[in-house]
């Protein structure tokens, strides 16, 4: 497999791993968690790993933030990058959740944020158990920010940047692949599109409505979307952005938009549900 490919890949993950990765958290989660997370709201992040998100997420004011992950090695790793950036112990609680709940009380939350994380939950019931353990932790009429890989954008770019892939090839041979390209064993990832992630969400028992409150990837307008682009990757973002507007313009007097199709979902849900 191509060398420069490999490399590339490589060059990400040490960027999102260093202290570049804390600065593009600023960048790309702080400013929409803010505009959804009002004065003494309760933020959750489910699957913070190292922390590199909590970081961002410590940023919005006078919020009580929480980061839960699976990992306990992890969650010593997000303790001492919180640490590093002058963040106290007490602003932040970590917790160890079990694989299959959330370890929190029904509705304690008013903002969840899932961050690249359900593409690593693997199997349609899978992806409904965690969302549904989201939900109902999640005050009526929170919000649900969503990040993750796009199923119907045609570049497996999380886990190989080969095209097609995710669509063609069973799980098996993409795994030989990304090794191929990574040069690591890599499980597989598994994406969802963005009518798949609002059809599991409206499914769910205790949901009552959805409401889409980011108009395309986090922003509330194409231009707004344009002008804020950033993280890693920018010229393709850009080109990706400047052959989808014909789409998006399209769409848009439909209530669609390009979220449809762009790289990532990156969604802010309000839910509504049945109160206890």
């Amino acid at each position: 497999m191509s060398h420069p490919l490999r490399r590339n890949i490589q060059a990400l993950n040490e960027r999102y791993l260093g202290a570049e990765g804390d600065a593009l958290a600023l960048e790309e989660l702080a400013p929409v968690a803010q505009r959804f997370a009002g004065p003494g709201a309760r933020v959750l992040e489910v699957g913070c790993g190292y922390g590199r998100n909590l970081v961002a997420l410590a940023s919005v004011p006078h919020a009580t933030l929480t980061g839960c992950d699976v990992s306990a090695g992890e969650l010593r790793k997000a303790r001492a990058r919180l640490a590093s950036h002058g963040v106290p112990e007490a602003a932040v609680g970590l917790v160890q959740q079990p694989h299959d709940a959330l370890p929190f009380r029904d509705g304690a939350f008013d903002l969840v944020v899932l961050w690249q994380v359900l593409e690593h939950v693997i199997g349609r019931e899978a992806k409904r158990a965690l969302l549904a353990e989201s939900v109902r932790v999640l005050a009526p009429g929170g919000h649900l920010l969503v990040e993750t890989p796009n199923q119907w954008f045609p570049v497996d770019y999380h886990d190989n940047k080969l095209p097609l892939v995710h669509w063609l090839l069973p799980f098996s041979v993409r795994e030989w692949l990304t090794w191929k390209v990574r040069g690591e064993r890599y499980h597989p990832s598994e994406y969802l599109s963005l009518p798949a992630l609002a059809g599991l969400l409206r499914a769910l028992p205790e949901v009552t409505r959805i409401e889409k409150r980011t108009r395309v990837y986090f922003a509330d307008s194409y231009a707004h979307a344009w002008r804020d682009l950033g993280g890693t990757q920018t010229g393709m973002k850009r080109a990706v952005f400047a052959l989808l507007a014909p789409v998006h313009a399209a769409l848009a007097p439909f209530g669609g938009s390009a979220d449809l199709f762009l790289p990532s979902l990156r969604v802010v849900w309000r839910v509504d549900k049945r109160r206890a």
